[in-house]
């Protein structure tokens, strides 16, 4: 029943607004989001990304995603960093910690407006757990540490 509501209420308004705005820009608009459901899904294609990033050790991939400035903790060092900074330190990281292998095992969505990405890091030196929160598809938060399985 919900899904013809917002069938029927994706055709109503979209024919209604696309008589007073462009086309294709009401098109968008109105799919984009309805009742804080997100059918574009750019959050999930944004961790996606950031998964992948991590998988292959990339410092300067994993960066493009990262707020103005980031709270990062690497084992035990943790501060709020500027990108640039941010990017040094976990280069620094992957070249002494070799990744073998990152499996993502939970990513959770509040509100379509923050997600938190948890999993486990296999690198050469051992396992590490890592954490990463997503604020309006950038990371706000970022931390790897020891895991003492």
């Amino acid at each position: 029943m919900k899904i013809l509501i917002h069938i029927f209420f994706l055709f109503f308004v979209k024919s209604s607004v696309a008589n007073y705005i462009n086309y294709p820009q009401a098109e968008i608009s109105v799919i984009r989001e309805i009742n804080g459901f997100n059918f574009t899904n750019e959050s999930f294609e944004v961790s996606d990304d950031i998964t992948a990033a991590i998988k292959q050790g990339k410092a300067s991939e994993l960066v493009k995603f990262f707020d103005t400035k980031v709270i990062i903790k690497i084992i035990n060092q943790e501060d709020v960093l500027s990108k640039s900074q941010a990017e040094a330190n976990l280069k620094y990281f992957f070249e002494k910690h070799t990744v073998k292998n990152f499996t993502a095992s939970r990513v959770s969505s509040v509100n379509n407006s923050m997600q938190y990405l948890t999993g486990s890091l296999e690198t050469s030196s051992g396992k590490f757990r890592v954490s990463v929160l997503i604020r309006r598809n950038l990371i706000s938060q970022f931390r790897i540490e020891t895991d003492n399985d």
